[in-house]
């Protein structure tokens, strides 16, 4: 190569490194204004530091702040919602209570006035018997002494159920009553009687047998007949070996078979241990002279079908318990 050759070259070799200088020099001029720069932010006093930190996260913080109050507040409000609620379910609660107790109240005094309650109260001119339904309907027969001079009579099943009744017939004579219960918006009629009524005359020495309420409780008692004539030859009456209580008047006198022969009547006092029953045949003539208006529009029919005459003792005490009812009177 010639040296006219070499003097280009040369040159351009030349230009290059003067280009690589200059770059070195601009990178440390560049590094030492990073220097400088970060000095200059090293001096900085704290409090410029705190307003330029301030200046870039207060919006944060400001939505911090926000989201602290409410979150705050809304607990506060929750908890007092539920105390408040708390307390509005005790008064409820309460409220509920004292009506539970008032209407309980007021339930035992409709039942003392209207004779619904299970229990009766006490009452000095009260008066206790038996009685029996004669018809599935509501006609029931008792002793007339037990209701004569009463101002309300009500009669109660062995469920307690307690129902008003209303005298129809009356017969002093023969110490018969005939009662009805059927008009008593709360008494439903029964499946039919399952005894029948005999009118023929019983045999002396017949086993027989009675149900009636000496206590509040139905209580059974058996014996025989033991005379054709009640007391002092009455024809109207038996006189029967059982052992009786005043309760027991106006019950049922039934036969072995389940027939019903009489209805127990006063015990007599100064012989023990003799009782008397009206005989059914005066019941049958009795129910014949009720006037038909006194039955207001129902029918009185007697049962004529005996379903008690193939059943042992205790089934027929079962299946006469629910006809036989507990005959309450009050008077002045």
């Amino acid at each position: 190569m010639d040296a006219g050759e070499r003097e280009p070259i040369e040159n351009m070799l030349e230009a290059y490194g003067r280009r690589l200088e200059f770059r070195e020099k601009l990178a440390r001029v560049h590094q030492q204004l990073e220097a400088d720069s970060l000095l200059d932010h090293a001096a900085i006093e704290p409090h410029a530091q705190v307003r330029t930190w301030w200046r870039t996260y207060r919006p944060t913080l400001a939505i911090a702040a926000a989201v602290a109050i409410l979150t705050t507040f809304g607990t506060i409000i929750m908890y007092r919602s539920y105390q408040n609620s708390h307390k509005q379910e005790q008064q409820y609660g309460m409220m509920m209570r004292n009506l539970a107790v008032i209407q309980q109240t007021q339930n035992k005094l409709l039942n003392n006035l209207s004779g619904r309650g299970r229990v009766f109260q006490q009452n000095p001119g009260q008066v206790a018997g038996s009685g029996f339904l004669l018809t599935a309907s509501g006609f029931l027969v008792t002793n007339n002494h037990i209701v004569q001079g009463s101002d309300s009579v009500y009669v109660q099943s062995q469920q307690g159920v307690v129902y008003k009744a209303r005298l129809v017939h009356s017969d002093p004579q023969h110490d018969l009553a005939i009662l009805a219960i059927g008009q008593d918006t709360a008494f439903h009629a029964l499946p039919p009687v399952p005894y029948s009524f005999e009118a023929r005359p019983s045999d002396l020495g017949e086993r027989v047998f009675t149900l009636g309420y000496p206590r509040e409780e139905i209580v059974y008692g058996e014996g025989y007949l033991s005379s054709g004539t009640g007391f002092r030859g009455d024809s109207a009456a038996y006189q029967v070996a059982i052992s009786v209580n005043p309760g027991n008047s106006g019950g049922p006198l039934l036969d072995e078979k389940g027939n019903v022969i009489g209805i127990i009547t006063a015990k007599q006092i100064t012989s023990e241990g003799a009782t008397f029953a009206v005989k059914t045949s005066i019941l049958l003539d009795a129910l014949r002279t009720i006037a038909p208006d006194s039955l207001k529009g129902d029918a009185l029919a007697l049962n004529r079908k005996n379903r008690m005459a193939r059943l042992s003792r205790k089934q027929q005490i079962k299946q006469m318990q629910s006809y036989v009812y507990q005959v309450k009177v009050f008077k002045h």
